[in-house]
């Protein structure tokens, strides 16, 4: 397995576990289908930034820091929504996925503002 999918897989199982704190066989592995473009985005995430964007987007973490919006912009665009799209669609956040998606948006938004001076 590539360096950057076990990266990627990590990266995923490390936010699931520490906002869910079950037992083991209750975090969900990577999306079916994991598309492998993904590889080549997480080359550009560090381990903190990713963690500190999800729980900003997926649960009510606080405002993502102005370094890692450094950090997300230079993941890009179709990477961040690429990955959101990921991990909704384990089903573990069926039921907040417009709100998701919503502050996934406005993450971008703000993260982009920040970074470009917008």
């Amino acid at each position: 397995m590539a360096k950057s999918t076990i990266a990627f897989s990590a990266l995923l199982l490390a936010c699931f576990a520490l906002f869910e704190l079950g037992s083991a066989e209750h975090i969900p592995q990577p999306a079916p289908g994991y598309d492998s473009s993904l590889e080549q985005c997480i080359k550009n995430m560090t381990e903190e930034c990713g963690i500190e964007i999800f729980q900003n987007i997926f649960h009510k973490g606080p405002e993502i820091t102005d370094s890692c919006c450094g950090v997300l912009l230079k993941f890009s665009h179709p990477c961040h929504s690429e990955l959101v799209l990921a991990a909704l669609s384990t089903g573990k956040f069926a039921s907040r996925e417009v709100k998701i998606l919503q502050k996934s948006t406005a993450a971008w938004k703000r993260c982009r503002s920040i970074v470009e001076g917008h």
